[in-house]
Formats: structure tokens, sequence, C-alpha cells
């Protein structure tokens, strides 16, 4: 109901005052767009002003007949898995990257070892 009377006002405006309306008109919708336009600018910077992160990755090495352990990239040492703390130098993880390649070669050679005993 408040869309169809706000409607009708305008209309009821530019009829009365056409130029003058029009003018207002395009000036209010210049000021949003310049607004939107500036504002875009900003996304993804964030607004307190704070630069991103460094991030600090663990990587998850799973295996296939032992158990699985994560990497420190910081300080290279492998610790329990999915810790998300290094013990050793303290480090708060951010970010987790899997490899695969030890669960691989584990499980060909589970394979291989199956197939000489003839399973």
């Amino acid at each position: 109901m408040g869309e169809l009377f706000l409607v009708a006002l305008y209309i009821v405006l530019l009829v009365k005052y056409g130029t003058t309306t029009l003018l207002w008109t395009a000036g209010i919708l210049l000021f949003v767009f310049v607004i939107v336009w500036l504002d875009k600018g900003n996304k993804g910077k964030g607004r307190t002003g704070r630069t991103p992160e460094r991030p600090r990755v663990r990587i998850d090495h799973p295996h296939y007949v032992s158990e699985d352990e994560s990497e420190c990239t910081i300080c290279g040492r492998r610790i329990p898995a999915y810790a998300p703390i290094c013990p050793n130098c303290g480090v708060r993880f951010n970010a987790a990257r899997k490899d695969e390649e030890e669960w691989d070669e584990e499980f060909d050679e589970e394979c291989a070892w199956d197939e000489e005993e003839g399973w």
C-alpha cells in the first residue's frame, strides 16, 4: 500500500513540478550509483583495515597401514594427525592441505604383498 502511495505522489509531483522532479530523481539516482560504485572498491579488503593473515598450512599425510600424521610447513616436523597447533614451533594453523602420496604407496605395497601370497 505504501508503494502505491509513493508512486502516486511521484506522478503528482511530476505533473505539477515536471523539470524539478526529474532533476531531483536524477540527483538521487546519481548519488546512489556513486555510493554503490565506491563501496565496490572496498569489497574483500575488510572494513577493519587489517591485512590478510599469512597462510600457515598443515599438510595432512593419511596412511593406509600406520597412523595418520601431519607436517608443519613452518618447521618441517611431523606431528600427530590433524593437530591445530604445532607442538614443536607453536604455530597455529589456519589452512590444511592433503598429501595422499604415502597412502597410495602403502596401498600399492599391500596389494603387491597380497598378490605374492595369492589373494
